[in-house]
């Protein structure tokens, strides 16, 4: 499992804006495919909301994110979001035997 924290900031929180990019990611937190992403990812946790700004955080396993840059970039180019942010991460499990190995 190759999992990623993945942080995604919508460009304008104008109401409108707020309900298209609400739509989006609840359709792909349900099934990540119905928004273009490869059939291989999928959602480990979230969607969550930040409320301290206009932001969205979510747990994504994503064996080669490679693919998912098309899909990005269109949304990126539509205008509604502005960034993202995507995080490689390990279990702590991991960084236990890194420990142990220092």
């Amino acid at each position: 499992m190759a999992l990623y924290l993945d942080e995604v900031w919508l460009k304008d929180p104008s109401p409108e804006r707020m309900k298209e990019f609400v739509g989006l990611i609840g359709s792909a937190a349900k099934n990540p495919a119905s928004v273009g992403a490869p059939q291989e990812v999928r959602f480990a946790g979230g969607p969550w909301f930040s409320n301290e700004e206009p932001k969205v955080i979510f747990l994504v396993d994503i064996p080669d994110h490679t693919p998912t840059f098309q899909v990005f970039g269109k949304i990126v180019s539509s205008g509604l979001i502005e960034k993202r942010r995507l995080t490689p991460i390990v279990e702590w499990s991991e960084v236990e035997k890194l420990v142990e190995q220092l």
